[in-house]
């Protein structure tokens, strides 16, 4: 492999990392809006492809957690 296809590798490496990045931002706002909107993790999960711990997961980063709800101090 050349040293120019070595570069340009790299270069579409990094730009597919940071689409990844993004995107997985955008799907943390999602699953919260989602969540602040009502709806049940278990259905955030299913329509996101998701596990319901990635889920509450994200939800913890942000400081909600199943505890935090059942007590109503989301």
């Amino acid at each position: 492999m050349s040293e120019d296809a070595l570069e340009a590798a790299q270069r579409a490496y990094q730009s597919a990392q940071e689409a990844l990045h993004a995107a997985r931002r955008k799907l943390a706002e999602a699953v919260l809006d989602a969540y602040a909107s009502g709806e049940p993790v278990g259905r955030i999960a299913e329509r996101t492809g998701q596990s319901t711990t990635n889920v509450w997961n994200t939800l913890a980063v942000h400081g909600i957690t199943p505890r935090s709800r059942i007590n109503g101090s989301t």
